[in-house]
């Protein structure tokens, strides 16, 4: 995510934060903040490492990968409380994750400043329509992954008020693969 895309995102945050007619907010992304099942080795995690950064006219960005997440983070977690999820794909299967302050997000040694987390939110992750599945990897947050699943999967929300539902249901069998209720 680079400098002119994160300032976007905070205007637009913003304005939707102070608009009395907005009550609720998705982001959508390509890539997880935190990968699950088949990306542990790139998407906003490299293993941990945030040594990785983008490069831009031959020379590497100041902030590494896991700098420039929490960054991506305080700004739609912190800095607003309209925003219910982060919704992405690259990985092939459907996850979600509940963030908090107690959900850990970074590797064991990270000497790097760390987000501190103002509110639960989740990341909802279906990239299930692609081949072939990827299996669950063991990451810091892994504990924090409310459900997972390899199958085909479709997310229906609800939006009744303040309160917002998601069912997740596989569009081939019809087989509900979870409702739950995201923000009451």
């Amino acid at each position: 995510i680079m400098d002119n895309q994160l300032n976007w995102l905070e205007e637009t945050i913003d304005k939707f934060e102070n608009d009395p007619n907005i009550d609720h907010v998705f982001v959508t992304i390509h890539t997880p903040a935190f990968p699950n099942g088949g990306h542990a080795n790139n998407d906003m995690w490299y293993h941990g490492n945030n040594k990785i950064r983008p490069t831009v006219s031959g020379h590497p960005v100041e902030k590494g990968i896991i700098e420039r997440r929490d960054e991506f983070l305080n700004i739609i977690i912190n800095k607003s409380q309209k925003t219910v999820a982060l919704l992405c794909g690259d990985e092939h299967n459907y996850s979600r994750l509940k963030l908090t302050n107690k959900t850990p997000i970074y590797p064991e040694y990270y000497q790097g400043n760390k987000l501190k987390i103002s509110r639960p939110f989740w990341q909802i992750t279906n990239g299930s329509a692609g081949a072939p599945y990827y299996g669950q990897e063991q990451l810091p947050w892994t504990a924090f992954v409310e459900k997972f699943s390899t199958q085909y999967a479709l997310m229906l929300f609800e939006i009744d008020g303040k309160k917002v539902s998601l069912r997740v249901v596989n569009p081939d069998t019809l087989e509900e693969i979870e409702e739950i209720v995201l923000k009451e």
